[in-house]
């Protein structure tokens, strides 16, 4: 492959110059045409922030920061754009992917651009639907595109590299396990794989997974979900600005500027940090005690979650994380999903009370605080006096009472409880108290029943993962 890391991640970021983030042209117009006529035509004067007090969480300065850093590789430069697709069909999510061909005419870039971090994205709800499929729908469109291109642009005379960010980066190792065409796989942030794919395809991963890399910022929240393929290489963080620790999962945190404008990327040889492994641990544990149709639900209930979030694009306030977070709970499903998350998480850090600080941790720095703060100051309102994680709760001793609450307390009594957190800061309805209730009843139901699932015991046949850091599984 002669392409560096370095090159693969230009590559990546330059697929997210779009007509709405800049005075830049749709890079399909440029096919045919070298990287070159691309690049040059952007006036980089031009580019601003749309609100200078507020920019977007790529700024101005990074843009033009990424632009001159490809324009001083001379090879990156001369590549030819061969073809660019854009899904526009329904449920397509406008994603798009590119083929540059180097100037030597020996190698082929195939890049998968990554998701969008915009709410209700199409490929968002890809990237959780497949947490419990063995091919999402995403996955097999990448699959079919690239098989297409390989026959229409006889890619065999070439070096192939598979190499996509974030959603793309998944899409690359999707491809690169199913098709022997490829050559070389290289992911930025992208996410693993469910069990399911690991059950269908353990035949294709053990012979396919050393032509994988995988390159991840320390402190991505993405390509640590489900289970992952091939080497495994982190990096220290950059540029984070508005977004704050969301920025960990956009491509060009990778990238550490010099005082010459010259790029770096800064390995971070301890690895993943010890909290984001204990979120991973514990979100696969999660999800492997649900059943089929149970797991689906809580993944889009996390989808919309996170999608509500991202829409503000900036720290969420206390009081706007407490109406999200009970206008989900207004929905039957979600109210079943977030109290049977509260009772396994209970569960879980009564088994691993070591991690409790851990968890709590990176809760908060998905600025979640507000949310943190709201559950513990109403818990210890109505007297709950367990120390669990980041909240105040005792079910044992509650239960009961918020059963007779629910099912025969007056309105007069929410009001009152009402009124008390509204002096405390949180003012809540009478109808938001109720759904509080309904949770913490059903809640103190799932912890009855509630067996914790141990990572990795359930996949002792996946004996053929390679590089993944903190997994190792031997022989039985």
């Amino acid at each position: 492959m002669s392409l560096t890391v370095k090159q693969n991640l230009l590559l990546n970021n330059l697929m997210y110059l779009e007509p709405e983030d800049g005075p830049f042209p749709d890079y399909s117009i440029f096919a045919g045409r070298k990287v070159s006529d691309w690049l040059n035509s952007i006036d980089i004067s031009k580019i601003a922030d749309p609100d200078p007090e507020h920019p977007k969480m790529t700024t101005a300065d990074e843009w033009r920061k990424l632009i001159i850093a490809a324009r001083r590789d001379a090879e990156l430069m001369d590549f030819r754009i061969l073809t660019v697709f854009t899904d526009l069909s329904e449920g397509g999510g406008a994603c798009k992917s590119a083929i540059f061909i180097s100037p030597n005419g020996k190698d082929a870039a195939v890049v998968f651009k990554g998701t969008e971090l915009i709410a209700g994205s199409a490929q968002w709800k890809d990237n959780f639907f497949s947490g419990n499929l063995s091919d999402s729908p995403h996955q097999l469109k990448a699959l079919k595109w690239y098989k297409e291109c390989y026959g229409k642009y006889n890619l065999g005379q070439y070096e192939i590299t598979l190499t996509g960010h974030s959603k793309g980066g998944n899409k690359a190792k999707y491809i690169a396990i199913l098709d022997d065409t490829a050559d070389h796989c290289v992911s930025f942030d992208g996410e693993g794989f469910s069990d399911k794919f690991f059950r269908k395809y353990g035949v294709q991963i053990r012979r396919r997974a050393d032509i994988i890399e995988n390159h991840m910022v320390n402190y991505d929240y993405i390509s640590l979900l489900m289970n992952d393929v091939g080497s495994a290489t982190y990096y220290y963080g950059n540029n984070y600005g508005s977004g704050g620790f969301t920025e960990n999962h956009l491509s060009n945190t990778f990238m550490r500027y010099d005082e010459n404008g010259d790029f770096h990327m800064d390995v971070d040889e301890e690895g993943r940090p010890a909290e984001m492994l204990a979120y991973d641990e514990f979100a696969n544990s999660f999800l492997r005690s649900l059943k089929d149709d149970d797991r689906t639900k809580a993944l889009a209930m996390f989808n919309e979650l996170l999608n509500a979030v991202l829409s503000v694009r900036r720290t969420m306030s206390r009081d706007e994380i407490i109406a999200i977070f009970l206008e989900m709970a207004g929905d039957e499903d979600n109210s079943r999903n977030i109290a049977y998350f509260l009772a396994y998480l209970i569960r879980y850090e009564q088994k691993y009370p070591e991690v409790a600080s851990l968890l709590s941790s990176v809760f908060t720095k998905f600025d979640l605080g507000g949310l943190v703060q709201y559950v513990d100051l109403v818990a210890s309102i109505i007297n709950w006096k367990k120390q669990i994680l980041w909240m105040s709760l005792s079910f044992d001793s509650i239960s009961s009472y918020v059963r007779r609450i629910n099912s025969h307390a007056p309105e007069w009594v929410y009001q009152k409880l009402s009124a008390h957190l509204e002096k405390r800061g949180i003012p809540l309805s009478y109808e938001q108290i109720r759904r509080l209730a309904d949770i913490i009843e059903m809640a103190d139901m799932y912890l009855k029943d509630i067996v914790i699932f141990e990572d990795g015991t359930d996949r002792n046949a996946y004996k053929y993962r390679i590089g993944y850091q903190k997994k190792n599984f031997t022989e039985e």
